[in-house]
């Protein structure tokens, strides 16, 4: 767990407020970390891994 908080933290300091993500097992301290951060930064989960791509670069494009 300790990796998965670091780059939780890392993400805060750096001010990224959204990621999205593939939800799974292999994950799960990951979005355990994101949860107690949840305050600073929202992980959306969508389905594929494609739409997870399509989002952010529209989030991207659309928040400048």
């Amino acid at each position: 767990m300790q990796g998965a908080r670091a780059l939780v933290d890392v993400l805060v300091e750096s001010n990224i407020e959204h990621v999205f993500g593939l939800p799974g097992d292999t994950g799960m301290a990951l979005y355990s970390a994101f949860n107690e951060r949840r305050d600073r930064i929202e992980h959306i989960m969508t389905r594929d891994e494609r739409s997870a791509s399509f989002m952010a670069d529209a989030y991207a494009r659309a928040s400048g």
